[in-house]
């Protein structure tokens, strides 16, 4: 049985969120640089306006099923190919600095990502080594000095709260800058673990509607993520499970 399904032309983990999260604590103590992606429909829906969007995300080491359409698909494909539960970039967030010993990590993006940290106590703000919430432009001058302060602060861990394909472009130039480094992708997810944010009732993330609980609460920011780009990720989905199998 493998340890991964193939959604996409991806190899996705079909690890627990658990096992994901020992995974890269093991990988920070051997000093195992690895580019974590959290998957997600938008990302698929990318596919279909940039055919070469999937190659820079295929350059992941590790990556998971960010969303329930992942983990149904995956089951559509069959028993040996079925993914147990979606794995997060929020999840992996809280369940990190949840931890009863945390290894140094950084936070680079994100909508007041100290106000995050703060809620968490002080073991997960000693823990934080280095905080950049300003403008990322990608140019060679900031790469620099992202990888200097990583490496000068002895960085382990590094969530990128960005968003979108600049996240994605981030994570790849700082892989190869900072080779021993652990990073992941996460999205919004300071925003939503923070004081003024909200997560959908369990209820409504088992249901894959946690999109939905979203666009209550910001439909002018959302609506064209989650209207206009999500159908195109679904149907990218949708043709790949229907797609016969060369197993």
């Amino acid at each position: 049985m493998s340890d991964h399904c193939v959604l996409c032309g991806l190899p996705v983990s079909r690890a627990t969120m658990k096992q994901t999260l020992d995974n890269i604590l093991a990988r920070i103590g051997q000093r195992k640089g690895t580019w974590v992606l959290t998957l997600n429909t938008e990302m698929l829906a990318r596919f279909a306006r940039d055919p070469h969007a999937r190659d820079l995300l295929a350059q992941a080491d590790l990556i998971t099923a960010d969303g329930m359409p992942l983990v149904w698909a995956s089951r559509v494909k069959g028993p040996d190919q079925a993914i147990p539960q979606r794995t997060t970039g929020v999840d992996l967030v809280d369940a990190y600095l949840r931890l009863p010993s945390i290894p140094a990590y950084a936070v680079i993006g994100g909508v007041k990502p100290a106000a995050t940290l703060a809620k968490y106590g002080e073991p997960a703000v000693r823990a934080c080594r280095y905080l950049f919430d300003g403008r990322v432009d990608l140019s060679p001058e900031q790469i620099r000095e992202f990888a200097n302060a990583l490496r000068e602060n002895e960085v382990r861990m590094l969530f990128l709260a960005l968003g979108g394909a600049k996240q994605d472009q981030l994570a790849f130039m700082l892989r190869s800058a900072v080779p021993d480094l652990v990073l992941a992708g996460v999205g919004g997810s300071f925003e939503i673990l923070g004081p003024q944010g909200e997560r959908a009732p369990k209820w409504m993330q088992n249901a894959g509607l946690e999109w939905l609980f979203r666009l209550t609460r910001e439909p002018g920011r959302l609506w064209r993520r989650y209207l206009v780009y999500y159908p195109a990720g679904l149907g990218l989905l949708l043709r790949d499970c229907l797609k016969p199998s060369r197993r």
